[in-house]
């Protein structure tokens, strides 16, 4: 087997195969084109990321989607991109694994470049940094702050414009607002107050278990209508979710915390 590959054997998890070759379970299913961590003996997975591709003239999602046997859908998450991107020529494109009974690819040229690694963990704490400075300028509204950062690339430990990881954007949301908090997820779960998760309320802070291990490992805040924004590693940058209604998010959702008074809660939210 080929060092881009590894066969499941029994005992094997998506969380151990993951951590073994530096990936998140996240980047390990998309890689795969797998919709659920549940494995089994025998299964030969993707462990490295093939070559990625650079749009050429004439390029669409469909064409290349079809071109590589994946999905319109799989090949727009694994890089982030909205449904109605247009690509350009010379956009670099991070290729999804076809899915179960996909067609082969099509015969394709790819261009090596660089990608960086992706992340398992959140650094250990580090002095709180500067805060980011916004796109737009900030009037006191935790969700300016927030969506003003849209977009800002993912990146493990990242505290600054130039990539975020998700306590890190946590922390450059609320600091304007002198709003001091912890610097890791887990540490964040122990701040304010706890919520009931059926009364949410716009800019509480929402956990998750990436890990499978029961522990907070990822944060985002709540927008309302059940949407929360976080630094997204599988999307790769600062991007809005689903909570409840979301296959991935919803199972992983282990409890929220208050951080914000009510009137600040409730003035940011509508």
């Amino acid at each position: 087997m080929s060092g881009d590959t590894v066969t499941v054997r029994p005992g094997d998890t998506a969380y151990s195969l993951a951590r073994a070759y530096g990936l998140t379970v996240d980047a390990l299913l998309a890689l795969n084109g797998l919709s659920s961590p549940d494995l089994r003996a025998g299964q030969v997975l993707r462990v490295r990321d093939v070559p990625p591709y650079v749009a050429q003239r004439g390029d669409t999602l469909y064409s290349l989607a079809r071109r590589f046997g994946v999905s319109v859908d799989s090949l727009l998450a694994l890089n982030g991109l909205p449904r109605d991107t247009r690509l350009e020529v010379g956009q670099v494109l991070r290729i999804p694994a076809p899915g179960p009974g996909a067609p082969a690819p099509l015969p394709v040229q790819a261009q090596a470049v660089p990608v960086p690694p992706v992340a398992t963990t959140e650094p250990l704490p580090t002095p709180a940094p500067a805060p980011v400075v916004p796109s737009a300028p900030l009037t006191g509204d935790w969700r300016e702050a927030a969506l003003a950062m849209l977009g800002v690339p993912y990146a493990y430990g990242g505290s600054g414009p130039g990539g975020l990881d998700c306590s890190g954007f946590v922390v450059q949301v609320f600091a304007p607002l002198g709003v001091q908090l912890p610097r890791r997820s887990a540490d964040q779960a122990q701040s304010g107050a706890p919520v009931a998760l059926t009364e949410l309320q716009p800019g509480d802070l929402v956990f998750f278990d990436t890990s499978g291990r029961g522990e907070v490992t990822h944060v985002g805040i709540y927008l309302g209508d059940d949407e929360f924004v976080n630094a997204n590693s599988y999307k790769g940058q600062v991007a809005v979710d689903r909570l409840m209604s979301d296959p991935y998010w919803a199972p992983r959702l282990l409890g929220a915390r208050r951080i914000l008074p009510p009137s600040t809660t409730y003035a940011a939210g509508h």
